[in-house]
C-alpha cells in the first residue's frame, strides 16, 4: 500500500495491478478510465480497478490530489473474491449516494482527510496511524462498493488489449525521438492502420496522434527544466519536426510557451 501527493497534471495512458484511488483536493483534472472521460473537482474520489487503462488529460490550471495505491494481494487476502473483479461505481461526488445506500463518499473522505492531517503534521507514530486508516479504506471499499466479475471471456480479451497496449507504449517510449507513422505504430499492434486507429481510441479515450504529443511534449518539459539544452535541441530531442509545431503543441498542452516555461522553471 502507498500514498502519493501530487501536482503532475498530465500522465499518459496506463495501468498497473493495483487498486487506485485518487482524491482531488484542490483545482480539478480530466480522469480518463478506459474509454469513459470524467472532470473531477474538489473533494471528488475516482476508484480505478487494476488492469484499467487510466490518463490524467494535461491541463494548464494547478491541481493537487492525493493517490493511494492498493496491491491486489490485500485486496484478495482480505476479500478472495475481488479477484477478477473491478469497481462499477467509479466517480464518487460529496452528496450524491443512490438513495437508500450507504454514503461511501463520506466515509472515504473522512479517512483520508485524517491521512493528509497525520502526513502534515508527523506526529510520533504517524506511520502506524497512516497504516490503519488505509486499512479502514480498503475494508470500506470491500463492504460498500460493488464490483462485477470479469467473464472468462472478457478477462482473455483484456489480457489481449493490455499486451497490444503494452507493446505500444513500449515503442513510443524507445523511438519518441523519431518520425512515428500510423502504419508503423499499427504493425506494432499487428493491426491495419484502420483497426489499430479504432483499437487505440477504444482502449484510451484519445487518439494516438494525441497521445504522442503529450508523451512528446512531457518530454520535451523534462528537458526545458533538467538541462541546458537550448528550446531548438529540445525540439529535436523530444521528436518534433519543426519549431513552429512544437511552439503550438507544447502551449496547447501546457498553456504557456517553451521559453516561459523553462524561465518558470530555473
Amino acid at each position: 500500500m502507498n500514498i502519493f501527493f501530487t501536482d503532475v497534471t498530465e500522465f499518459p495512458p496506463h495501468w498497473h495491478e493495483v487498486v487506485e484511488l485518487v482524491y482531488i483536493t484542490e483545482g480539478s483534472l480530466t480522469i480518463g478510465v478506459n474509454n469513459e472521460v470524467y472532470t473531477m473537482e474538489p473533494g471528488d474520489i475516482m476508484l480505478i480497478s487494476g488492469s484499467d487503462v487510466h490518463y490524467f488529460v494535461p491541463i494548464p490550471n494547478q491541481v493537487n490530489r492525493l493517490i493511494v495505491h492498493f496491491d491486489m494481494a490485500y485486496f484478495e487476502a482480505a476479500y478472495p473474491e475481488a479477484k477478477n473483479k473491478r469497481f462499477t461505481r467509479v466517480h464518487l461526488k460529496k452528496g450524491q449516494s443512490p438513495d437508500g445506500e450507504i454514503d461511501v463518499h463520506k466515509l472515504l473522505e473522512g479517512q483520508l482527510t485524517e491521512i493528509i492531517n497525520e502526513y502534515n503534521e508527523q506526529r510520533p507514530a504517524y506511520k502506524i496511524v497512516l497504516r490503519a486508516r488505509l486499512f479502514d479504506i480498503l475494508s470500506i471499499l470491500i463492504r460498500n462498493v460493488p464490483m462485477k466479475p470479469y467473464s472468462s471471456q472478457e478477462r482473455s480479451r483484456q489480457q489481449k488489449r493490455l499486451s497490444r497496449l503494452e507493446n505500444v507504449f513500449r515503442y513510443v517510449e524507445e523511438n519518441y525521438a523519431s518520425p512515428i507513422t500510423l502504419k508503423e505504430i499499427a504493425s506494432v499492434a499487428n493491426f491495419s492502420e484502420y483497426y489499430f486507429t479504432r483499437f487505440f481510441k477504444e482502449a484510451t479515450g484519445m487518439t494516438f496522434g494525441r497521445y504522442l504529443n503529450n508523451y512528446r511534449v512531457e518530454k520535451a518539459a523534462f528537458f526545458l527544466r533538467n538541462s541546458d539544452d537550448s528550446i531548438t535541441e529540445v525540439v529535436f530531442k523530444s521528436g518534433f519536426g519543426s519549431i513552429k509545431t512544437f511552439n503550438r503543441v507544447f502551449r496547447q498542452i501546457k498553456g504557456c510557451s517553451p521559453s516561459a516555461y523553462k524561465k518558470d522553471n530555473l
